[in-house]
């Protein structure tokens, strides 16, 4: 085997295996690291046969011509291999083959000036396409599947770009000549193919980042939003209890009439005309009224939705330390117990056994209030990917949301968790 002939087989297979390699690091291989494997055998089996003949021949403008069509055909043999749609696997072929020839174009550039190094147009061709691979894996592959994802938009420019890059392979007579004759041509449509990549890279990282910053001001307004919502709701709920609570007073100062009025029927001897009052007052229900914190709005949703569990039969243990004064907004807080507490016996009421129908709520301010809310649930209760309560059906989960949007704004720790058979919320603000 003459010298020649060793140069050009090792050129071939390094730019066949290599070619595969970027392929199936533009694409998604359907089988893996196995799948590259497979192609970049089938690359350099299907390259070394069909140019074997003109290289023991030295015709390298027919290696040229002959590689270009075998490209092609691989394309359509390969697909199998890809995850990819038709479409996308077409632009990241045409990709793939626009690095190769502008590695071709560079490598013969840099074997003319450093002629004295062995194999320097197998060995440059090898650094370049590493080069790609690395800057790819390491910067550009999620732009690239953008482009990708997007490929209507780029995909006239790229196919432009492939036509001018082959032009130069398949319209000569002689390649050699060709390449060092148009050297700097060659050079400056290598520049151009760059910058359109380059382009369609800065472009689609510019407009990533200001649909992420639409994105985020749009969650913050849906926030805000949902906030502003559950507040109003919680004022109108707080205004209720200011009602009930003003029937109370009434009802006390009723009752101060109808003591006077017993008295006065038992110096009177009216015996069984108290009693009948007696057991009339006995048969209504007088509502309860305690304190199990300072913080008035926090005191009134707890003291409101204790009396609702009572009424669903289920139990509570009750301990809150919460000031009077808060470093944010009282009622925002008070949402957040009331949405806990609410999702709470919402959960509990699922539970078969009445005796295990149990919720106990903790706040304990040390610097910092920790709420911790605690029932049984069923077996069918999970957090989904997010950590929160997996939630079915339309107007689900709006609870679970404004706690969510609460912590994000006053930046507290959230945390869902079941073990035992218990739910767990714990929220540190």
């Amino acid at each position: 085997m003459t010298p020649d002939l060793l140069n050009n087989l090792l050129r071939g297979s390094v730019t066949a295996v290599m070619n595969a390699l970027l392929l199936f690091t533009l694409t998604k291989s359907k089988y893996g690291r196995n799948g590259t494997i497979v192609a970049a055998v089938i690359m350099f089996v299907t390259d070394i046969t069909s140019t074997m003949y003109l290289y023991f021949n030295a015709d390298l403008t027919a290696v040229s011509h002959s590689n270009l069509l075998t490209i092609i055909l691989l394309g359509f043999l390969l697909k199998p291999l890809s995850k990819s749609s038709i479409m996308q696997w077409a632009f990241s072929y045409l990709t793939t083959m626009n690095v190769m020839m502008m590695v071709v174009i560079l490598s013969f550039q840099i074997g003319m000036l450093l002629p004295f190094i062995p194999h320097i147009h197998s060995l440059s061709r090898l650094i370049l396409f590493l080069l790609v691979i690395f800057l790819f894996h390491r910067y550009l592959l999620p732009l690239y599947r953008s482009a990708e994802d997007n490929w209507p938009i780029f995909s006239v420019l790229v196919i432009c770009l492939s036509l001018m890059l082959a032009y130069p392979f398949y319209a000569t007579t002689d390649i050699i000549a060709t390449l060092q004759s148009y050297s700097q041509p060659l050079l400056l449509l290598v520049v151009l193919v760059v910058a359109s990549y380059g382009t369609i890279f800065y472009s689609l990282k510019r407009l990533n980042a200001m649909h992420a910053l639409e994105t985020e001001n749009l969650s913050i307004q849906y926030e805000k939003t949902l906030l502003s919502q559950a507040a109003s709701t919680m004022a109108q709920k707080l205004e209720l209890m200011d009602k009930v609570a003003e029937q109370n007073n009434l009802a006390s100062h009723d009752r101060r009439h109808v003591y006077g009025m017993l008295l006065q029927l038992l110096q009177q001897g009216e015996t069984e005309e108290a009693m009948r009052c007696l057991e009339l007052q006995l048969a209504t229900k007088q509502p309860a009224s305690r304190v199990y914190c300072e913080n008035k709005a926090v005191n009134a949703v707890t003291s409101y939705y204790a009396e609702k569990a009572v009424q669903h039969g289920i139990q509570t243990t009750i301990n809150l330390k919460v000031p009077a004064q808060l470093p944010f907004d009282s009622l925002e807080l008070a949402l957040v117990i009331a949405n806990l507490f609410e999702n709470a016996i919402q959960g509990v009421l699922r539970i078969k056994d009445c005796r295990d129908r149990v919720i106990q709520l903790s706040c304990v301010h040390k610097n910092r209030l920790i709420i911790q809310v605690v029932n049984p649930c069923t077996d069918d209760t999970i957090l989904n990917a997010d950590g929160l309560p997996a939630t079915e059906g339309e107007g689900h989960g709006i609870g679970t949301k404004s706690i969510v949007a609460f912590a994000a704004a006053y930046n507290a720790e959230l945390l869902y968790s079941i073990q035992d058979g218990q739910f767990r919320v714990q929220l540190l603000v």
